[in-house]
């Protein structure tokens, strides 16, 4: 059973339907698959999974296993998308919380900003709520192509 991230996000979706939606997507012929590479932080060892994006329909998700629990008053996690034809600095993707390290988790990525040449994904544990510019350090990153 897949486990829905909670999000900041307007839309709220239950377990089934954001599972379907990601099987809808993954099965456009101009989606793409990119696994997390493997990250040198010892506490995202365990971390598996990939980030589904489609240029065309501006939609995407990340999916998790094995991500850290996060205490969600104290910190989230947020989404950035690196598009250098876009612009120099990285889009924000949104927000999530991990409630669960021992399911398999997908979060929609809520971009903020249209982004049409992604050449890096990247998540970072940031204040609830998250920020405009990062300081980092990078714990997840995928990058297509």
């Amino acid at each position: 059973q897949d486990r829905v991230a909670s999000s900041t996000a307007p839309e709220q979706a239950g377990p089934a339907p954001l599972a379907d939606r990601y099987r809808q997507l993954a099965a456009e012929s101009d989606s793409v698959v990119t696994p997390w590479s493997l990250p040198s932080d010892p506490e995202f060892a365990a971390v598996r999974g990939e980030v589904l994006w489609n240029d065309r329909l501006q939609a995407g998700f990340l999916r998790f296993e094995g991500m850290p629990v996060n205490d969600p008053l104290r910190r989230q996690y947020q989404l950035w998308i690196v598009d250098p034809v876009r612009d120099s600095r990285p889009v924000d993707g949104g927000v999530f919380d991990i409630a669960a390290a021992d399911e398999v988790v997908i979060v929609p990525i809520r971009a903020k900003l249209a982004v049409d040449n992604p050449q890096l994904f990247a998540v970072t544990r940031e204040k609830p709520g998250g920020v405009v510019v990062s300081e980092g350090p990078l714990l997840l990153l995928a990058r297509p192509g």
